[in-house]
């Protein structure tokens, strides 16, 4: 985490990692979802940024968050002094709102001057957006506590009760998150850690299934197959040889810049 500071506003777009990250700085925050989305735990408040979701995070707050599949947001950092010169703050408190699509477009053709994103934040402010409701479906708790042990039976009631949702609700919500269903979701979990299994180690097929949660090694190499057109023999082999195909690689994971 750092807590550096800001002399001019910055507008870039992000993507963010498929992994909870903590940090902290001296300039606020807002960001504003394009395309996926990002789930971010700031001021006390859980946050989910999809599109046309405005998020703030205000100056020396700790923020955590983690983007569950393929994201893009516009994050525009913008220095204190800056936002209280312009009266900004009202953006800065509160719950994050959703704003008109007309909004969201222009924020995508924002130039890099101040003068530019001025006239945007006060078209926001002005607006108002929708607010958004607290979501109750945290997958900053849910998904690093089924991938911290995959070898579990995990069924849909399981993570629905741990997030006090019923199964339909927390599905749905679920899916539009991370653009996958829970099982298909645990599935390329599962199916990402007996590639690493495979990769560094000797252990057998069954030892593999075992501890990424298959019911045994019949349903392991069916599973593997179905996603990477080979079974796990050959793909660790191909891995051992130094061509294994990239075909199943998973690709979510890219660090925000």
């Amino acid at each position: 985490m750092g807590t550096d500071t800001l002399e001019r506003p910055v507008i870039e777009t992000r993507r963010y990692p498929d992994r909870v990250l903590s940090d902290r700085h001296g300039y606020h925050q807002l960001l504003l979802g394009l395309d996926g989305a990002l789930e971010l735990e700031s001021g006390g408040r859980l946050m989910h940024v999809t599109r046309g979701m405005l998020a703030p995070v205000a100056s020396g707050d700790v923020h955590h968050y983690l983007a569950p599949g393929n994201n893009s947001v516009l994050v525009l950092d913008l220095p204190e002094a800056w936002c209280e010169v312009l009266a900004f703050e009202g953006l800065l408190q509160g719950p994050p709102r959703c704003l008109p699509e007309a909004l969201v477009s222009r924020a995508q053709r924002l130039g890099g001057t101040g003068e530019s994103l001025g006239r945007w934040l006060e078209l926001a402010l002005a607006d108002g957006g929708r607010r958004a409701l607290p979501p109750r479906l945290k997958l900053l708790e849910l998904l690093p506590a089924v991938r911290a042990d995959l070898a579990h039976p995990w069924r849909v009631a399981d993570m629905a009760g741990r997030c006090h949702l019923a199964e339909a609700v927390f599905a749905r919500q679920f899916r539009a998150l991370t653009g996958l269903s829970p099982h298909e979701w645990l599935v390329q979990q599962r199916l990402a850690r007996a590639r690493e299994l495979l990769r560094v180690g000797n252990a057998s097929l069954t030892e593999v299934a075992q501890a990424c949660g298959f019911a045994d090694s019949a349903h392991f190499s069916r599973s593997f197959r179905r996603r990477h057109g080979v079974s796990p023999s050959a793909w660790r082999r191909l891995e051992a040889a130094g061509g294994a195909s990239e075909r199943g690689q998973d690709s979510t994971s890219r660090v925000a810049t």
